[in-house]
């Protein structure tokens, strides 16, 4: 197991991380009886949705982004693209034989 102390993992995270990561711990004790590693997990439950990348922790603002123009336009954009790679790899088995 390779151990890697905080400076180096803080520089390969994108900023907003590290800028997170920083928030939580001011207040908190550097000689905590908790490992510093634990201070980088963070607990997520919720919804997301993979046709607009956007993820909700409540079922309300789930619900409602389902009923959005975005959601909706981006849906009929994933739809027509599945559509399309369909009617192209029926299109390639048909040419192959």
């Amino acid at each position: 197991m390779t151990l890697v102390d905080d400076a180096e993992l803080k520089d390969s995270e994108p900023d907003e991380k590290r800028r997170k990561t920083q928030d939580s711990s001011v207040g908190k004790s550097m000689t905590s009886d908790v490992p510093g590693d634990l201070d980088f997990l963070v607990p997520k439950a919720g919804f997301f949705c993979p046709i607009c990348s956007l993820f909700y922790s409540g079922e309300k603002a789930m619900a409602n982004h389902c009923k959005s123009t975005r959601h909706k336009q981006n849906t009929e954009k994933f739809m027509a693209k599945q559509r399309k790679e369909k009617e192209q790899n029926e299109t390639e088995e048909r040419s192959s034989r």
